[in-house]
Parts: C-alpha cells; sequence; structure tokens
C-alpha cells in the first residue's frame, strides 16, 4: 500500500518538481472554476452576452493559456523517468478519450446514446490521465 500511496501523492519528486506540479494545479483550478463560472453565469444570469460574462471568457482564456505554459515547462523541466511517466499517461488519455468519443459518436448516429459533450470528455480525460500517472509511477518505482 505504501508504494500506491507514494504514486498518488507523488512522493520522491524533487522540489523543483513539486514547485511546477503546484503550479500547474493552481492554474488548472483557475480554468476549471472560470469554466464553471462560465456555465453557472449561463444558466442563471440570462441576459446574453454581457461584459460579465466577456470578463469571465477572458479569465478562462487566460487561465488555459497559462495552465498549457506552466505544464510545457513542468515537463521541460523533468527527470527522464518521470517526463516517461507523463508521456504515457498523455498518450493514454488521449487516446482513450478518442475510443470513448468516437465510439459515443457512433452509437449517437444510431440512436442508442447521446453524444457525449465537452464536460464528459474533460473528465474522460482527465480521469484517464491520473489513472495513468499512477499506474507508470508504480510500475517504475
Amino acid at each position: 500500500m505504501g508504494a500506491k500511496l507514494d504514486a498518488v501523492l507523488a512522493k520522491g519528486l524533487p522540489e523543483r518538481d513539486k514547485k511546477n506540479t503546484n503550479r500547474v494545479n493552481l492554474w488548472a483550478l483557475g480554468w476549471m472554476f472560470s469554466l464553471m463560472a462560465n456555465a453557472i453565469l449561463t444558466k442563471v444570469y440570462d441576459q446574453g452576452i454581457s461584459a460579465l460574462w466577456f470578463a469571465i471568457l477572458a479569465v478562462h482564456i487566460v487561465c488555459g493559456v497559462m495552465l498549457v505554459l506552466s505544464y510545457r515547462r513542468f515537463l521541460s523541466e523533468l527527470d527522464e523517468m518521470e517526463r516517461k511517466v507523463q508521456l504515457e499517461a498523455l498518450a493514454l488519455a488521449v487516446g482513450f478519450s478518442i475510443l470513448v468519443f468516437s465510439t459515443g459518436g457512433i452509437l449517437d448516429s444510431v440512436g442508442i446514446l447521446g453524444a457525449p459533450d465537452g464536460a464528459v470528455m474533460v473528465a474522460v480525460m482527465s480521469l484517464t490521465y491520473m489513472a495513468g500517472l499512477i499506474v507508470g509511477r508504480i510500475r517504475l518505482a
């Protein structure tokens, strides 16, 4: 159980990697909250496009760009083993998401299920990425 918990908590990473991980996580939280704010605003405040909507959209775009840039920096400063874990987890997440959404599209076209929306796509990709990180760290530990 100790190795699994260490993999989940990313123990053993150098201080630089922990700092970069925290930076990525903070931008991801900002991006997520701005996405939630936009969804809530469009449901509750049904006034169409407004200055508030544009402000939240701008925050969302800035957080998304900063998330990508901070993740790129994080990847570039990792050691080879952790970079391998990260890239394998990304490959798993992208591949699995493509499979889920192409299957969803086929099932939608024949009327069995509705097409998955963007929120489901983000959730599937995030959960698969997280699982890939944990499995990769356990395997290479």
